[in-house]
């Protein structure tokens, strides 16, 4: 789980978020760029733009039976933007990201990390969620391990992102809220789930 989770903070340090207690460390090294940044400007305007949650949703993140890249590519109509890689206890895993979210916002994305030529986690960031009202830390403190995704989807609303992985037959699920929090700067909030159940919570500048 340790892994996992430092995957996933790892990806969302580029949306600004502090990053998981649990993290490992890795090092990440940008070795390749498939489109400039224009053309993945572009991407967001398309009609056609296929970067979206209900094609996040196929991708299979499953040890040995996961997604492979020619799968994620042929479900997104095109190539990743940007590749990166990691190794992890001797593990070599690239992550492929893909720029421009349908619908989504400036600098949103989805990308996908693979291990041994399937998908292991993934990401997707970015969406807009209009709020009736702010996220607040007394919010946050009503948050309590064991709680069903819809009691905490009732109590927060939608998030802005998610992440999923699935390592050692353990898939674990996280929520990224990014927008319609109140506090000061920059503040960000999000839960991890695993077997459906709230299993950590991480919060920076709620007020």
């Amino acid at each position: 789980m340790k892994r996992s989770i430092k995957i996933l903070a790892a990806i969302l340090a580029a949306a600004a978020l502090t990053g998981c207690s649990k993290k490992s460390a890795g090092k990440h090294t940008d070795v390749n760029k498939a489109a400039s940044s224009l053309a993945s400007s572009n991407v967001v305007t398309q009609t056609s733009n296929r970067i979206n949650y209900q094609n996040y949703q196929k991708i299979k993140v499953v040890e040995k039976t996961g997604s492979t890249l020619q799968d994620v590519n042929q479900l997104l109509g095109r190539k990743a933007d940007a590749i990166s890689k990691s190794s992890n206890n001797g593990v070599k895993v690239k992550v492929y990201t893909w720029q421009g979210v349908a619908g989504g916002m400036a600098g949103s994305n989805l990308t996908v990390e693979f291990a041994k030529g399937v998908a292991l986690v993934k990401q997707i960031s970015g969406f807009k969620v209009n709020r009736q009202k702010d996220i607040t830390l007394k919010d946050y403190q009503k948050l309590k391990k064991g709680q069903s995704q819809a009691a905490v989807k009732t109590l927060l609303g939608q998030p802005n992102g998610y992440s999923e992985s699935d390592y050692d037959n353990k898939v674990t699920i996280l929520w990224i809220y990014t927008s319609g929090l109140k506090g000061e700067g920059r503040p960000s909030l999000y839960v991890t789930f695993q077997n459906g159940k709230l299993l950590s919570k991480q919060q920076s500048d709620l007020e």
